[in-house]
């Protein structure tokens, strides 16, 4: 392992900048954070991310590579990594290691080559390839940058949230308080390396700039609204994001109805706003809108919704409710998916992501009994709990969502609510430790805290594991030990806050420093909740290059793919070292490209795909020269043995396809074309396409005819072409609607043929094809994007300043 040098310090030196121009800025424009309150957000990034920052180590949990061929033989780290963690390592570091490739060639990220049979990258929102906060950590290579983007999403949660907090009169004191639970709280730290996190730490920042808008009116707030939402619209996750959206457009609704003059220049300077961010957001969310109805994922959602639609019967709806809401107290009592034991209804990261903190639970129980509502109180409030009934929604309701179908009534979109949930919690909670000290009954405090004991009790003991009680027993029950400590802390330090004037002076100087010993409560107890989930792993994994992989990087030539059999070097990961694999692990996989690879690949784990047969005709259509076997396979002719090591064995195939192909002959299928493909034997005699590109319902070449001199990129291929007559063209690529075939100049129409994959008619005589990869919207968005800018820049109008005569 290599030692460490002074180089690791340059992530948290990094990290330290960008907090120090931060802090400047909001000092200059916006308003500051007290040197108090940069110093505990400091230690607790110290706390969490030290070891990543400082120390070295990295964020990834590369140590789940262990688990199959060909890194099977890497020395366990411990802790070990957290298996629920596999798609940072499978899917999102990959996605950001080709948006890099691109952005070094001076490209836009469009496209993925490398996966499948190429898949979209700036249309894929978890690539986030234009991200602001993941743009910020390309300093670093993308295992040094995770520690990288995952501090900044916890600085942005802790400092939006006490901006929001300070702004709306709550105090400093409650608004740091409110900063620790929501940048601690579940929903950031469990998603802390995932798009969702993004999500959840601009939650604050629109809101924030919400306020500003309404109460100062300046152009930088206008400016700081527009950015905030062009940085959600790009965060990377669309469920959250849209909830995200729906919680600000009921914020400044209540801003503007609480308003008694100034409505109309409000809501026209926060629509200029949101017109503004979604404008500038638009070169990534057009394609991205128009793309996702044709993936795997879209399909999928429709079948979860079916779920809500089953078992509406009065129990399974009280099952459903009582293992969705039991976490938001007792994130521990269905176990923990870190240490492989959960039985809730996903998983913990899932199902606790809504847990801010016991002493925030108690708090926000203490502000329903407050009658003087500080501002936006009340809306947190019903956001609170029509987000409750939606997480759980009643038979005759989730039976109407199931109806209508969509990613909203799936199980998946239900569980992000939680988002709602904590932050609604979070807000509670701070107004009532800005109303109530001073005022609140000392039996008050201790009643309230009985009663939540009571609830936390029983959310452990009457939640075992079903088949073993015992089932790390031990764990539930320290962690229920541990959550009674802190509200008996909480409830203590709550009864003893000064009544009056005439308090003893040790009470008094207790209320001051009551915020900050509760945050200290939350602190402790939320890193010791949540701070495990992100483990420090050592260097030495980034990233291992075994003796396989390395022979095929050496070997595989441009326009030659790859794939593995079993869990043998699972997909995607072959495009972290510049290798082709026609696998594809990913929930936005076009379904046409699914369906076509559903004889290949059998899919026990979700939407990872494992392919079995080691000789498929597919092979053959998506130009995939090696495979790549567990280390004791045993595979006969035609494959070639060219690599046997204790790792893995690769296999060489007799020469597939080429990327770009001048069928012989082609022929219309009696249904649909990627069921058709399955059954086909002969790609390379006889092409497949729709009847209605094929008149007479067949076609063949009266004259020979050749594709020489390719030039492959990944967004670009070209050939000189010989044709004496119209000609054929199809080829090895995914067609989501990007491709434009040129031929002399000349664009073609464009049509799938073998599938999913672009085909086009060549005209005769053509002498020079090119294709083209654009996504669709794309030049849009740029445009779109281009025109916000020059208006943002030079023809921005002023938005209304706040009059205090005009109210709230």
């Amino acid at each position: 392992m290599p030692a460490w040098t002074p180089a690791d310090l340059l992530p948290g030196l990094y990290v330290l900048l960008l907090g120090a121009g931060l802090s400047w800025a909001l000092r200059r424009w916006f308003d500051p954070i007290p040197a108090a309150a940069w110093g505990a957000f400091a230690l607790l990034l110290a706390l969490l991310l030290g070891p990543e920052l400082v120390g070295g180590r990295i964020l990834l949990p590369l140590d789940n590579l262990r688990g199959a061929p060909p890194f099977q033989h890497l020395r366990p780290t411990e802790p070990h990594g957290n298996f629920l963690q596999g798609d940072l390592v499978q899917l999102v570091a990959p996605s950001l290691v080709r948006v890099r490739a691109r952005l070094a060639a001076g490209e836009w990220p469009l496209r993925n080559e490398l996966a499948g049979a190429g898949m979209p990258l700036l249309a894929d929102p978890q690539a986030q390839a234009v991200q602001p906060l993941v743009a910020l950590g390309l300093p670093f290579p993308v295992p040094r940058a995770a520690a990288v983007v995952a501090a900044l999403r916890l600085l942005l949660a802790l400092t939006a949230t006490y901006l929001l907090l300070a702004r709306q009169g709550l105090g400093p004191g409650p608004a740091l308080f409110g900063a620790v639970a929501w940048g601690l709280g579940g929903f950031v730290q469990l998603w802390l390396g995932w798009p969702l996190a993004t999500a959840g730490a601009l939650l604050p920042l629109l809101l924030y700039a919400l306020v500003r808008l309404d109460q100062r009116g300046a152009r930088r707030d206008l400016l700081l609204a527009a950015g905030s939402v062009a940085a959600l619209l790009l965060s990377g996750h669309p469920e959250t994001t849209a909830y995200v959206l729906a919680v600000a457009a009921a914020f400044l609704g209540a801003r503007l109805l609480a308003r008694s003059r100034g409505r109309g220049r409000l809501a026209a300077a926060a629509g200029l706003a949101f017109v503004a961010g979604g404008a500038l957001a638009a070169p990534a969310l057009l394609p991205t809108a128009l793309y996702l109805p044709q993936t795997l994922r879209s399909h999928r959602l429709s079948g979860e919704a079916a779920d809500l639609a089953r078992d509406r019967g009065v129990a399974p709806w009280l099952e459903r409710a009582e293992q969705r809401l039991v976490p938001v107290v007792t994130p521990d009592a269905y176990g923990n998916s870190r240490y492989l034991y959960y039985w809730g209804e996903s998983n913990s990261n899932e199902d606790a992501s809504a847990f801010c903190g016991t002493v925030t639970l108690l708090l926000a129980g203490l502000a329903l009994l407050g009658r003087r509502r500080l501002p936006q109180e009340r809306l947190m409030l019903a956001l609170l709990l029509a987000a409750t009934a939606a997480l759980v929604p009643l038979p005759a309701v989730g039976g109407w969502l199931a109806e209508r179908g969509g990613w909203a009534a799936s199980p998946h979109g239900l569980h992000r609510l939680l988002l709602v949930v904590g932050f609604a919690v979070v807000y509670l909670a701070a107004c009532a430790l800005s109303r109530w000290p001073g005022r609140l009954p000392p039996w008050l405090a201790l009643a309230a805290g009985g009663a939540l004991a009571v609830l936390v009790w029983w959310g452990y003991r009457s939640h075992p594991y079903p088949d073993n009680p015992l089932l790390i027993a031990e764990f539930r029950r320290q962690w229920m030990l541990r959550q009674l400590l802190a509200l008996a802390a909480a409830a203590g330090l709550l009864s003893l806050a000064p009544g009056g004037s005439g308090a003893a002076p040790w009470r008094r100087r207790l209320g001051i420093a009551l915020p900050a010993l509760l945050a200290a409560v939350t602190a402790g107890e939320l890193l010791l909740a949540h701070g495990p989930a992100n483990p420090a792993m050592p260097p030495r994994l980034a990233h291992p290059t075994p003796g396989s992989v390395a022979f095929l990087a050496a070997t595989a030539r441009p326009g030659e793919r790859m794939a593995a059999l079993g869990d043998v070097l699972r997909p995607n990961l072959a495009s972290l070292y510049g290798l082709a694999d026609v696998r594809v692990y990913n929930p936005v996989e076009p379904y046409a490209y699914h369906l076509l690879t559903m004889p290949l690949a059998a899919r026990p784990r979700g939407e990872s795909p494992r392919f079995v047969p080691a000789e498929h005709p597919l092979y053959d259509l998506l130009a995939v020269r090696w495979l790549m076997t567990a280390p004791d396979a045993d595979l006969g002719p035609p494959l070639r043995l060219r690599y046997a090591g204790a790792d893995a064995r690769v296999w060489e195939r007799p020469p597939p396809l080429p990327l770009l192909q001048l069928p012989p002959r082609a022929e219309a299928p009696g249904g649909e074309l990627a069921l058709a493909a399955w059954e086909h034997r002969d790609f390379r005699r006889t092409a497949l396409a729709p009847p209605a590109h094929l008149p007479g319902g067949a076609w063949a070449a009266a004259a020979a005819a050749s594709l020489t001199e390719p030039s492959i990129a990944p967004d670009r291929l070209s050939a000189r072409a010989q044709i004496v007559e119209p000609r054929l063209l199809t080829t090895a690529l995914q067609q989501d609607g990007g491709w434009r075939v040129v031929a002399d100049g000349v664009p073609r129409p464009t049509f799938t043929a073998n599938g999913p994959l672009v085909a086009a008619w060549l005209p005769a005589g053509a002498s020079r094809l090119e294709l083209l990869y654009r996504p669709a919207g794309f030049l849009t968005g740029c445009l779109a994007a281009a025109l916000a800018i020059a208006l943002l820049l030079t023809g921005l109008p002023r938005p209304p300043r706040y009059n205090a005569r005009h109210g709230r």
